[in-house]
């Protein structure tokens, strides 16, 4: 995913996607927003 996101493959030390999902959770509640591991994040509920 990192390569996709900053368009290399080295090893980025960044956490922004996971800061944002912090604020999200914090903002709309903590059931809102999944974790799919592997995948990535999931917004509502699903199967």
């Amino acid at each position: 995913m990192r390569e996709a996101l900053y368009g290399y493959d080295d090893d980025v030390g960044s956490n922004t996607v996971e800061v944002h999902i912090h604020g999200l959770r914090r903002k709309l509640g903590r059931g809102i927003v999944q974790t799919l591991r592997g995948f990535g994040y999931r917004i509502g509920s699903g199967p």
